[in-house]
């Protein structure tokens, strides 16, 4: 064991940073026993997918990452999560729903599980818009989701085709923000509901170090603004903003929970075969941007807004 998981053992999990807690994970150092039990499943790698890498969505990496976060979740989007996304929208099977960077779909089938919603699914990577729909057609809810393949820098969404719409960390990566919140806008019903989360800012400069160190670890180069300009832009939009809820503190928790959970199954002798390494460089990724939270440049807000109430 390490001198800095002996140290963790002397101070308590809770008092050590969390990029340090997530480290500790490669060194098999057990943290916390986790609620979700997972299946890791040894399997030879696909020809010719060359070494582990974020850039890009190789099979290898889609499958690490659902090891980690969940059937169909390339993000770190407990159910908890979703729920508080989408509860306050007061989801139903009479209301359409539009969700902007659907990745594997994983958000999209639990809103049809929880909800019986038919789901209009934005993604705007190749890779992961094809395998979302195999996995759709698999699990039997191509009646419920429809996948479009998008480019969000130059949005166009079916209009006036949604009640409610989400996207968590979808946007932080666009540079024309106001342009796609506008279509996000234009593909509201009357009265239509948009929760976002992402990544932004709060009162933190660009010229940081720790935010310039996290911006050149991210595989596609962020666009992070600051919270005041997302609520102002969505304002231009046509929005009425009434939620920028700061939950940085919860998603570090969320994160920090999937890599022990995957720490305590290897370490206890479930297999992961080649995605290992996969894992790892995720983890990598992961440690960078959970730095930059815990140097306060980089936050989490959950924001709400919707379309007000037409005046006749």
């Amino acid at each position: 064991m390490s001198a800095e998981a002996s140290s963790a053992k002397d101070e308590g999990d809770d008092k050590l940073p969390l990029s340090q807690r997530l480290k500790l994970w490669w060194e098999g150092y057990e943290l916390k026993q986790p609620e979700r039990k997972l299946e890791i499943v040894e399997e030879e790698p696909p020809e010719d997918e060359g070494p582990p890498t974020v850039k890009g969505w190789a099979v290898s990496r889609q499958k690490s990452v659902v090891t980690l976060f969940g059937d169909g979740m390339v993000r770190c989007i407990p159910d908890k999560t979703k729920s508080k996304l989408t509860t306050p929208m007061g989801l139903n099977k009479t209301l359409s729903v539009a969700e902007i960077g659907s990745g594997l779909g994983g958000f999209a089938h639990w809103v049809v599980d929880q909800h019986e919603a038919y789901v209009d699914a934005y993604e705007a990577d190749d890779q992961l818009y094809a395998a979302s729909k195999e996995m759709t057609k698999m699990a039997g809810l191509t009646r419920y989701i429809k996948y479009h393949h998008c480019d969000l820098e130059d949005f166009h969404p079916k209009l006036n085709s949604a009640n409610v719409a989400y996207a968590s960390e979808a946007l932080f990566c666009v540079k024309d923000k106001q342009s796609c919140l506008n279509q996000i806008h234009a593909m509201m019903k009357p009265e239509g509901q948009f929760m976002m989360s992402d990544y932004m800012l709060d009162g933190a400069s660009l010229d940081d170090p720790a935010l310039k160190e996290w911006i050149a670890e991210e595989p596609i180069e962020p666009v992070v603004i600051d919270v005041k300009q997302i609520r102002k832009m969505l304002s231009n939009s046509g929005f009425e903003v009434s939620i920028a809820e700061d939950c940085t503190e919860e998603y570090k928790a969320n994160v920090l929970k999937a890599f022990a959970n995957y720490a305590r199954q290897t370490g206890s002798g479930a297999q992961s075969g080649h995605l290992h390494e996969w894992v790892l460089r995720e983890g990598e990724l992961w440690t960078a941007r959970v730095k930059a939270m815990e140097a306060g440049v980089l936050k989490v807000f959950r924001v709400y807004a919707r379309v007000p109430r037409e005046i006749v």
